[in-house]
């Protein structure tokens, strides 16, 4: 689970700070990746190194609704519905977090590291990093790696290896 608190202004322009609670289990985490064309991050990371922001807002919206959820503070679990990401998705934190995730690429592999189960988070980050290496070992700059090369070195996560075996 990721705990996050977003400072925000309200509408009447008082500022607030909302802790907002963030989390994919096995299943979905799972279900992201295999119903994400070419894998969830890949797609993602592919969608922000070619500018491609149409694609980059899609993917950060579906995963961070997908993920909002609150705790009952009475049992302590953790709840997720439509409803609740629906109403979280029209307010204001969901705004400042969505604009910190699309514009800082650190708060944003936070963000999103937190998301990953912990069974398979050490293999995504090493596999991230691996494959960004290959793309800057084949292309002679990195800055001149075209979407096509990035795509056709597909990021393998934990996710796609359980399905293997």
């Amino acid at each position: 689970m990721f705990k996050k608190s977003i400072p925000y202004k309200d509408y009447d322009g008082t500022q607030k700070t909302k802790v907002c609670y963030f989390h994919l289990n096995k299943f979905e985490w799972l279900e992201l990746e295999a119903y994400t064309k070419g894998g969830l991050i890949n797609n993602l990371e592919n969608a922000v190194e070619s500018d491609n922001s149409k694609k980059t807002i899609d993917l950060l919206k579906k995963i961070i609704l997908r993920s909002y959820g609150e705790k009952n503070p009475e049992t302590g679990e953790f709840e997720k519905d439509d409803d609740r990401a629906i109403r979280f998705s029209k307010t204001e934190a969901f705004s400042e977090l969505f604009y910190e995730l699309a514009y800082n690429e650190t708060k944003s592999k936070e963000f999103f590291l937190g998301l990953i189960p912990p069974e398979a988070r050490d293999k995504a980050l090493a596999k991230i990093e691996e494959n960004k290496a290959a793309i800057a070992s084949d292309s002679k700059d990195a800055e001149l790696a075209t979407d096509q090369e990035i795509e056709q070195k597909t990021i393998v996560f934990p996710s796609q290896e359980i399905e293997q075996q």
